[in-house]
């Protein structure tokens, strides 16, 4: 019996792996015939559709080539800098009349892409076309892309759904004593909230505290920022929210109407009467009038890019958790990183470079590797720049601190300077089922790391000193960074959070602005400022990479293959303790990442989730 499973074993993965390969065959056959296949026309007289889906990103993640086989979904990521370029190319367009945000599709978005897509919205407003947002809905990531449209409208049936900015986590402490496993925490900072859910039952009150601070100010800067494109009062958008019901019973309960009473919508209407108003306003009296998406208009004017110059700005994109080797795009791993920071030192064109960084954090010993190779980079005589985006916190702000200058939104989450490590002893678990562990070392720390004895004391402080350790060090980087006294770095730190806006009164970041402007100062710094132009670097990939690049970008099977190694690597009392939603707070347990097993990482990281 156990031949016969064995050997049928052996046929699935052979079946499997030929599944693979034939869908990779097909892939390139499509790939070709999309790379040899004409290129759209952009239509004269035309409306641009922008109608981005899924989650707006810096850099697309790849799917799973094992989980392709199950997976033909449309990509639901957007990349921020496709659609802000696609915009901006627009603007000087004849072709393109005006913009529709169609907007229903796209997943919730940090504000600071919010901010910088309504920037690039703004320009193109300038050059004298019109901006249209439809929708049966408005989540409260699209309303704020379609407050920026000259009109807004609204399914009379629909609603805008704003709510404010929340931080809310599940804390786990009782049901792990229920359970009786034991959790072994080491932290360095008192701030460094990434694992308290599994000490504690309810937010600690330095996390309160730095969270409210927080979320004040994104809340602030997105009312005021709605107040302004909206013409409305930011005070009477919080007296409404704070008191829905009231307001709601004045228009009969009519989410619609109230959002048209309160100004955060011009119009209230069907499809057709919507259709019918874009076509008047490209002076289509039929009503029917051309339109163009944005990733067919940016495969069409792909050939429209002004030829790179002898001065170049190179762009670097560190997005994603901070792990060490190599790895996928929408990952920061510490050998792709040195890779490219390698190509901008060498390649004599390139004399200034930009790192957008949005991530946060990661890997302590991944990060000081980046780290380091941005200051070889630096000594090589290249400025080095860091546009911020949504978030570069923890290790995303220890790669960011040799940098000559740092550029963040007023909204980017940055700070948290700590680290942290945790394990889980399930010992206690186990014998309650039967399960009893036993046997002998050659020392006081052999066989030390297990889940199922708790950490010998010995090793117990040698985590505890190299958690201090790495703190010291995280704070003297700064220090040094920041040219600031490591007294003051240490009362900024203790892993607290803090908005951009913050950041740049205490001398954490140099200037607030966004991804264009830190190329600008790039540039400036170079002294090409008169004449250069911005290139993308990026990491050597394989032929399989490419074709998932160029076809999927697709988050879903990325996350398919995350559970899956769960699933494969944790006991199924594991998977009972660590909901899905918990999975990023306890990336230390290794396993989930196939990280070393042989000994505990130590991450510098922020596990910080805005609702």
């Amino acid at each position: 019996m156990k031949r016969f499973f064995s050997t049928l074993l052996r046929w699935l993965e052979r079946l499997r792996n030929i599944l693979i390969n034939a869908v990779f065959i097909l892939l390139l056959l499509l790939t070709v015939g999309v790379f040899f296949a004409e290129r759209p026309s952009v239509p004269d007289n035309a409306a641009l559709i922008i109608n981005p889906t899924g989650s707006i990103v810096e850099e697309l993640a790849l799917p799973s080539t094992s989980a392709i086989p199950l997976n033909f979904s449309a990509p639901n990521q957007t990349r921020l800098h496709d659609l802000i370029s696609v915009i901006k190319h627009a603007a000087t367009d004849d072709h393109i009349k005006l913009i529709v945000l169609k907007l229903d599709e796209m997943g919730k978005t940090s504000l600071p892409k919010l901010q910088e897509m309504r920037l690039a919205i703004e320009q193109f407003k300038t050059s004298g076309k019109m901006v249209v947002a439809v929708g049966p809905n408005y989540s409260q990531s699209q309303y704020y892309l379609a407050a920026t449209a000259d009109q807004v409208f609204l399914n009379p049936l629909g609603m805008v759904a704003l709510e404010g900015f929340s931080i809310y986590k599940n804390y786990i402490k009782d049901a792990l004593d229920k359970l009786h496993v034991d959790v072994q925490l080491f932290r360095a900072g008192k701030y460094k909230a990434a694992i308290e859910p599994l000490v504690r039952n309810d937010m600690s009150a330095e996390d309160r505290q730095s969270n409210r601070l927080l979320l004040n100010v994104l809340w602030t800067e997105y009312k005021k920022d709605v107040a302004g494109m909206r013409n409305i009062k930011a005070e009477r958008l919080q007296t409404v929210l704070d008191e829905p019901s009231k307001y709601l019973t004045e228009h009969d309960g009519s989410t619609a109407e109230l959002a048209k009473a309160e100004g955060l919508v011009d119009s209230l209407a069907s499809h057709g009467d919507i259709q019918s108003y874009i076509a008047s306003a490209l002076d289509k009296e039929s009503g029917e009038y051309a339109s163009i998406d944005f990733r067919q208009y940016q495969n069409a004017t792909s050939g429209d890019k002004p030829a790179s110059k002898p001065n170049q700005v190179g762009i670097i994109t560190a997005s994603g958790m901070i792990l060490e080797g190599k790895q996928p795009p929408g990952t920061v791993g510490s050998e792709t990183m040195m890779e490219m920071l390698n190509k901008a030192r060498l390649d004599p064109q390139i004399k200034a470079i930009v790192i957008r960084i949005d991530s946060p954090g990661g890997s302590a010993q991944a990060s000081e590797t980046i780290r380091s190779e941005i200051v070889r980079l630096k000594k090589a005589g290249k400025p080095v720049v860091v546009s911020m985006g949504s978030m570069a916190a923890s290790g995303g702000y220890w790669i960011a601190t040799p940098a000559d200058q740092i550029w963040a939104a007023p909204t980017t989450i940055t700070g948290s300077i700590g680290a942290f490590s945790v394990l889980a002893n399930m010992q206690r678990s186990l014998e309650k089922l039967g399960v009893h562990s036993d046997g002998l070392g050659t020392t006081s720390i052999a066989g030390g790391i297990r889940p199922d004895r708790p950490l010998p004391p010995e090793l117990d402080k040698v985590m505890q000193l190299s958690m201090q350790h790495i703190y010291r060090s995280f704070l003297r980087i700064v220090a040094s960074g920041r040219n600031m006294p490591t007294e003051k770095v240490a009362a900024l730190a203790e892993g607290r959070v803090w908005s951009g806006a913050d950041a740049h009164r205490l001398g954490l970041v140099d200037s607030l602005g966004d991804y264009h402007d830190a190329i600008a100062s790039a540039a400036k710094l170079a002294g090409i400022d008169e004449d250069y132009s911005a290139v993308r670097i990026t990491p050597t990939l394989g032929l399989r990479e490419m074709l998932l690049v160029q076809l999927f970008g697709n988050a879903d099977s990325l996350a398919a293959q995350i559970v899956t190694v769960i699933e494969n690597r944790l006991s199924v009392l594991t998977q009972t303790l660590l909901p899905s939603s918990m999975v990023q707070d306890i990336v230390a347990m290794n396993r989930i990442l196939g990280l070393p097993q042989d000994r505990p990482t130590i991450f510098a990281m922020c596990n910080l989730r805005l609702e």
